[in-house]
């Protein structure tokens, strides 16, 4: 896919005119305002000196968001793809394939502030949100873990002091059915209760996968009760529990038979991969995951400041049997079974008031214990399963951090913003691997430090227009692989530089939003994922060197109180300027990937959004059309094209009715209305002997109906 500069001033241009032509003719009125609190403090995110997209109640509803998944098709610079039951998160470039039990991703993930670091199923358990928020760049300072692209934070509905309630009930396609209600209640007028739950039912989108169930498919269920106390108007306490399940056939890859040059795999090829899916054999894969969390938070109010308190524990059940190779063959099959017990601790002292001087101080503490076993298994033999590979492990992990933020306003307007965080991190793994020849104990570990900073300045030339200019370092910490055949083999922790300046605008009275940045990387010792195409397993190497460099722009135009118009567009350039993998013994470098792009970083990719509201029947009728652009991308650092997604388009549609009184609504909804194959993983292993890919879902359509209470 290519698209040029000139279609984009064009593009540009035929807004600015419309616009403009416009403008004078339409009554006074304004685009929404969502408070947000990226900086860990309320503020309004046109007021936020970050690249932050933002989407309250509204806009969830309005662009139909369900899953995590959904949020790439609105959030700029932003891809969501999965490996088996593994969210993968990209953002600006910046991502982390390796998954596995000591893997950490490059996005930070947190729900209620609750720092999530395997999100399992996280992506089928996003309701009764008060909002999204999706942070770009390095948010070292104040996330710290495993923040060096950016940071996605799901803020839950919380306890209000009214009586109110809904339920929702939709169908679709492949049989799908879903559910969902959720009822506040103020107990007394200090104490409040807020229970909300899902349920996803459908039939597995790869239909061709016979004998074997049809995989792809959904069957999820998960419940969440909020209790707020405020015992005092200074003191208030915030109990959370919820509980997730999610069982079906699961995630499935589509497989074909590997083509060889020589004795090499043939790394030019590039399957047409079928949306519908290829046989696969039986057993039946399965997916079995229990989720379980409880949060207390607490807050109080000490007049200058407040003193504010996140902790929680999350417990995961994970299993999965996977059939690795996606097709008829029953010689690849993936048993993971992981135990893993998570604590997060965090505590801020944050400055109140709007004075010139802002701050804020705090700690942090997060521990992790898993208890894995894995069993790569063939059930092509007299009495299956045989087990080929084995793991047996207990990893524990533990991260800790002080940090510290201040802004002061030099002059009306002008403010300068320093930060500091310090962070420790340890892991260690100890156990057994059996790879054929028999029990080999390992018994790893890996321990880092760094000290990240933040400085920025913001100009807010007027009360509705601000410029920005930052600078941000940030770090993930190191580990260790276990190859087969090879001793353990360490990486180093990776560290970034960035640059970044913005603009922040609303103009024609509050109708136009205007946001514009521009960023620079420079990595150092970027983790990347290198498969082996042999034994089938990955390894994390450092890249010497990487540059990630863009331009990103979004909009809202609403010229009437009925219409409403939403885009962005990014320019992204990554490369990885010093990559060897592999090294002779003269020093000499025998695989180099230097100058090769980085995974799931498309050079263009556009979203756009229309909607227009119609009066009907004393109601309202809301149909909105929205698509997502961008242009080719690779699942690997080799860059093969096995490993290529070309560019695509996916549109949507979803048209909404809503009464006056607003006490139910029905929503119609088409998704991937072209029903385009998009993959979400590519594998070529002469183990499994295919190439093998996940897919995102296909067309799908539904209504759902709500009723309020």
């Amino acid at each position: 896919m290519r698209l040029s500069g000139v279609s984009l001033a064009v593009l540009a241009g035929f807004h600015v005119n419309a616009v403009m032509a416009q403008a004078a003719e339409q009554p006074s009125g304004g685009i929404d305002e969502i408070v947000v609190t990226a900086e860990k403090r309320e503020s309004s995110v046109q007021k936020t000196a970050i690249a932050v997209t933002a989407f309250d109640q509204k806009a969830l509803e309005r662009n139909g968001v369900s899953t995590l998944t959904d949020i790439a098709a609105i959030a700029p610079g932003v891809g969501i793809s999965k490996n088996s039951a593994n969210v993968i998160i990209a953002v600006r470039g910046v991502s982390s394939q390796n998954t596995n039990e000591i893997g950490d991703p490059a996005i930070s993930i947190a729900q209620d502030g609750f720092y999530i670091q395997k999100p399992f199923g996280f992506g089928d358990s996003m309701f009764d949100l008060e909002r999204v928020e999706v942070l770009r760049g390095p948010q070292g300072t104040l996330y710290g873990r495993n923040a060096t692209g950016g940071a996605i934070n799901v803020i839950t509905a919380k306890p209000k002091d009214e009586f109110e309630g809904k339920v929702a009930v939709g169908v679709g396609n492949y049989d799908q059915i879903t559910t969902e209600g959720m009822i506040n209640l103020p107990v007394t007028d200090r104490l409040a209760v807020r229970a909300a739950f899902t349920t996803n039912k459908h039939d597995g989108y790869r239909t061709n996968e016979a004998p074997a169930r049809a995989g792809d498919d959904a069957d999820s269920q998960s419940v969440r009760l909020h209790v707020q106390w405020k015992p005092t108007d200074r003191l208030k306490f915030l109990l959370t529990g919820q509980l997730t399940k999610i069982g079906g056939v699961g995630p499935t890859m589509w497989g074909t038979p590997l083509r060889f040059n020589g004795t090499a795999i043939d790394t030019s090829y590039r399957p047409d991969v079928d949306g519908e899916g290829t046989p696969h054999s039986l057993p039946n894969q399965y997916i079995d995951t229990t989720l379980r969390t409880i949060q207390w938070n607490g807050e109080y109010d000490l007049g200058f400041a407040s003193l504010v308190y996140l902790g929680g524990f999350r417990d995961t059940d994970y299993s999965q049997l996977r059939d690795l190779d996606g097709t008829t063959s029953k010689s690849a099959y993936l048993l993971p079974t992981e135990k893993v017990h998570d604590w997060s601790h965090e505590v801020r002292l944050v400055s109140n008031g709007n004075g010139r001087f802002k701050w804020q101080i705090g700690g942090y503490l997060f521990r992790e214990q898993e208890n894995l076993l894995s069993l790569f298994q063939s059930y092509a033999v007299a009495n299956p399963p045989s087990n080929i590979f084995i793991f047996s492990y207990d990893v524990k992990a533990r991260s800790k951090a002080a940090f510290g933020q201040a802004s002061y306003e030099l002059i009306d307007g002008l403010k300068a913003e320093l930060g500091i965080r310090y962070s420790d991190d340890f892991k260690s793994r100890a156990g057994y691997s059996n790879t054929g020849s028999g029990n080999v104990p390992q018994n790893d570990s890996s321990s880092s430090n760094k000290t990240t900073y933040h400085a920025g300045l913001i100009y807010d030339y007027s009360p509705r227009n601000m410029v920005y200019a930052k600078f941000d370092t940030g770090y993930k910490a190191g580990g260790f692989n276990t190859v087969p055949g090879q001793n353990t083999l360490p990486y180093a922790p990776e560290t970034i530089s960035a640059w970044e300046v913005g603009l922040k605008n609303r103009f024609l009275d509050n109708r136009l939003q205007l946001n514009l940045s521009a960023f620079l990387y420079n990595y150092k010792d970027q983790q990347v994922s290198v498969r082996d195409q042999t034994v089938g397993l990955s390894a994390v190497f450092n890249a010497g060197k990487s540059r990630i460099w863009g331009i990103e722009a979004e909009t809202v135009f609403q010229p009437t109180d009925a219409d409403r118009f939403d885009g962005s567009a990014v320019f992204l350039h990554s490369e990885y300027t010093q990559l060897c993998v592999s090294v002779a013994a003269n020093g000499s470098c025998l695989t180099d990937y230097s100058g090769n792009r980085a995974t799931q970083a498309p050079r263009w990719s556009f979203n756009l959004g229309y909607e227009h509201s119609f009066p009907l029947f004393g109601g309202t009728l809301t149909p909105r059309a929205q698509t997502h652009i961008e242009s080719s991308s690779f699942y690997g650092i080799e860059n093969f094209a096995y490993q290529k997604q070309d560019g695509y388009t996916r549109s949507d549609l979803v048209v909404t009715f809503t009464p006056e009184n607003k006490k139910w609504s029905l929503q119609g909804f088409v998704r991937n209305l072209e029903n385009v194959t998009v993959i979400t993983s590519a594998v070529a292993s002469t183990r499994f002997g295919t190439y093998s890919y996940g897919m995102a879902p296909p067309r799908t359509y539904g209504a759902k109906l709500t009723y309020n209470f």
